[in-house]
């Protein structure tokens, strides 16, 4: 119970960074964004290059930890990766997107909790792409 409390209290923190980050790209002020994407990433204990070449799975093993918490943690960093996206133009953001929309099919596919956020924002990545 206290492991399920401290990862929740992790993605709620995680969360409302993430808030922020959403918040200053819509209204322009971008000049914090790498600092706090970086943060996310460091809270996570992984960075962009493993995210864009690990297997979902590799991810999600990776973020476990000792309490399970993975797939929790893998839908932050697949929103920190399209947030930062946003500050990428052409290819390199579309592997991003197209990455951050692999972790969260695996998510919406192997995940207990249904999202209809997350199927959202999958929605809003495939239209993107056409």
């Amino acid at each position: 119970m206290v492991q399920r409390d401290f990862i929740m209290v992790q993605i709620e923190e995680l969360g409302k960074v993430m808030a922020q980050l959403i918040s200053r790209r819509e209204t322009g002020a971008t000049r914090q964004i790498p600092e706090q994407i970086q943060t996310v990433y460091r809270s996570l204990k992984l960075n962009r290059d493993f995210l864009m070449t690990a297997a979902p799975e590799d991810i999600v093993q990776a973020l476990d930890g000792d309490d399970r918490g993975g797939m929790l943690r893998m839908d932050i960093a697949a929103r920190a990766l399209i947030e930062e996206s946003y500050l990428f133009s052409g290819r390199q953001q579309q592997d991003m997107l197209l990455k951050a929309q692999t972790l969260l099919e695996y998510l919406q596919t192997h995940d207990r909790t249904f999202s209809l956020e997350r199927l959202a924002l999958l929605d809003d990545l495939r239209r993107r792409k056409e």
